[in-house]
């Protein structure tokens, strides 16, 4: 391959930073779809820990410019052949961006995260262009090689201390060499199993002493494959223990019911009610969106008596307190198919004795993060912890209205 290599590392000219490109991958490519996707990343590293500088670089990957080429290897007599592309082939690059070294961690990371942070390397995810997609086969092993760029546009210290973009002299040159080999497989990635969740918690779970609460979950029978559905939770106080029926109320911090992580979601494998083999098994739904929060904002100090944001609800034997959201899920969803949900029951990070009013001189600690239990106190101040057993499933199908 090193014919096809265009700019070597001898080829590099003084006075300008040293980088190399680094190419990292699976070593198969799935035909699922009806256009594979295969997609890797591109690493630019920085040789010496020298003086700042700041550069202009297109992450994507335009196969006319033949920066990267992909190469087919023959099966039976082990040759190579660039893969070519028609000339009145469409391609819509990405405008470059603006990076520099040393490379700062963005502002909302942990202060942990900042320490560990590589700041001699730049990371870029990409895909393959679909130009080149559209032409694997099946069962042949390709590479994508990295042939050399020579960088025009950078200078040294940070572009925030420049008037203008302009080109510089001589350019930062990137040699080539990097490459990535992969095999096309047909069908689809194998999955990886997922550990086995443990199971809801019980009644029989409840620490005695403890306040004894439960959840209910409603919601309609019915969902839309174009809309959302809204859940509806009802948190219910029955007795400041199992064998206490006294009228006393209790105060807590909402966090246990909250939807990120206290709630499961079942999809029915076989919609089909005549099945009977697959009449009855569900699997569980995992959402890989995570709301959207920064982990780093500082801790704050609250008053539970000022009930911030609704965080801390106050119960008497009997009474209750409701909930409501509506959530994402999966998008290959069709109608017919069915779908549970389910509390899966949890413990109160912060309970106490009262009211919110008798809790005025009550101060706890929330981490920055907003969606975290309590930190201080820590385990409650020993209070026997309130267990919350799972709720009721709630089932829906899905419709095309």
């Amino acid at each position: 391959m090193d014919m096809y290599i265009r700019w070597k590392e001898n080829n590099r000219l003084p006075d300008t930073p040293p980088l190399v490109l680094e190419l990292d991958g699976s070593p198969t490519l799935w035909t699922e779809g009806k256009i594979p996707t295969y997609s890797f990343t591109i690493t630019l590293r920085r040789v010496l820990d020298d003086q700042q500088f700041w550069f202009r670089w297109e992450s994507s990957i335009d196969p006319r410019k033949e920066e990267y080429i992909l190469i087919s290897h023959d099966p039976d007599s082990g040759n190579i052949e660039k893969v070519g592309i028609e000339d009145h082939s469409r391609y819509l690059p990405l405008l470059p961006t603006i990076h520099q070294f040393p490379d700062e961690p963005a502002s909302f990371y942990v202060e942990e995260a900042k320490n560990t942070w590589d700041r001699s390397t730049i990371n870029m995810r990409t895909s393959l262009p679909e130009i080149w997609a559209r032409l694997v086969e099946p069962g042949r092993t390709y590479t994508l090689l990295w042939t050399g760029k020579e960088i025009t546009y950078w200078d040294w210290g940070t572009p925030q201390q420049k008037k203008e973009t302009k080109t510089k002299w001589p350019p930062i040159l990137v040699p080539g060499g990097a490459h990535l080999t992969f095999t096309v497989r047909e069908g689809r990635k194998p999955q990886i199993p997922s550990p086995p969740t443990p199971p809801p918690i019980s009644p029989s779970d409840r620490v005695p002493g403890a306040p004894v609460l439960s959840l209910e979950l409603s919601c309609s029978s019915t969902m839309s494959v174009y809309g959302d559905l809204n859940i509806s939770t009802r948190v219910i106080y029955h007795s400041p223990s199992s064998d206490n029926e006294s009228s006393q109320p209790i105060t807590f911090h909402t966090w246990a019911f909250n939807p990120f992580d206290a709630f499961r979601v079942y999809r029915r494998l076989c919609p089909n009610q005549s099945d009977l083999k697959t009449e009855n098994e569900w699997e569980r739904f995992e959402n890989d969106r995570s709301p959207h929060v920064f982990w780093d904002n500082p801790d704050r100090e609250l008053n539970v008596a000022e009930s911030e944001e609704g965080r801390f609800v106050t119960l008497y034997p009997g009474e209750s307190w409701s909930n409501s959201w509506s959530f994402d899920l999966p998008d290959d969803l069709r109608p017919g198919e069915q779908l549970r949900y389910q509390f899966k029951g949890n413990t109160l990070d912060w309970w106490d004795w009262g009211t919110a009013e008798d809790h005025a001189q009550s101060i706890v600690t929330l981490p920055g993060s907003g969606i975290e239990p309590i930190s201080h106190p820590k385990d409650n101040n020993n209070r026997p912890k309130a267990v919350i057993p799972a709720s009721n499933v709630v089932e829906w199908t899905m419709s095309s209205d």
